[in-house]
């Protein structure tokens, strides 16, 4: 993990200094949510976050999808939707000794359930608890936690920004401001580091996550 995290610490120096890619890809509707009763119950579950994090997840969910199109990876874009809302719903109380994606991880069921959506549950719930473990990997820990998981650090730490259109990040950025981001969610951080000193969110701080978010510039130059 350690080895990892540093590999992703010089991926995240040297995008900086890279010219942004393009693509031929049709991302024109990546920032629309899907019309469906399991986003509907997604956005309503989504509110009782503190806005800080509702922006979070709703630029999450975005950047989640422009990179799956983008890369060329079948993913279930309604469930991507729901893990980007969700998945750090947990963080806003933690809890002693409970990694908070597992609570993340049971709001997105209850979404699901309430739905209608019981087959997606076990899937759903997988890619939320998997989504913060260093050096996840879409062809062993599947694509949806990947890539919930590459959405968020675009967001956080602006690590594959580069390979988004500058356009659309800034529309994801208009539309749900970054503003006030950095404080609140490194008090979050802080909380469940403290709440679970063996767990990756502790691993993270020690390794230097909290200099990188402090550092983002989302988005970066054109």
């Amino acid at each position: 993990m350690f080895v990892q995290s540093l590999h992703t610490q010089r991926e995240l120096l040297a995008q900086r200094v890279r010219r942004r890619r393009t693509t031929s890809v049709d991302l024109s509707g990546v920032c629309d949510l899907p019309d469906s009763r399991m986003v509907r119950e997604a956005e309503e579950a989504a509110a009782s976050q503190p806005p800080v994090l509702l922006g979070h997840a709703l630029r999450t969910a975005v950047f989640a999808r422009a990179l799956a199109l983008i890369d060329g990876v079948e993913v279930d874009h309604e469930l991507l939707v729901v893990g980007g809302l969700l998945h750090d719903v947990g963080l806003v109380e933690a809890v002693a000794g409970e990694d908070f994606t597992l609570r993340s991880a049971a709001a997105a069921t209850d979404v699901a359930r309430r739905a209608g959506r019981e087959d997606a549950c076990d899937h759903l719930a997988d890619a939320i608890v998997v989504h913060t473990t260093v050096g996840v990997d879409p062809e062993t820990d599947g694509a949806l936690g990947a890539y919930l998981q590459f959405g968020a650090m675009v967001d956080l730490v602006g690590l594959r920004e580069r390979h988004l259109p500058h356009d659309l990040v800034g529309r994801a950025v208009g539309a749900h401001p970054r503003t006030g981001l950095t404080g609140p969610f490194l008090r979050l951080l802080r909380d469940e580091a403290h709440a679970v000193p063996q767990g990756r969110f502790a691993f993270l701080r020690s390794v230097g996550f909290g200099p990188a978010v402090r550092m983002s510039s989302v988005p970066s130059r054109p």
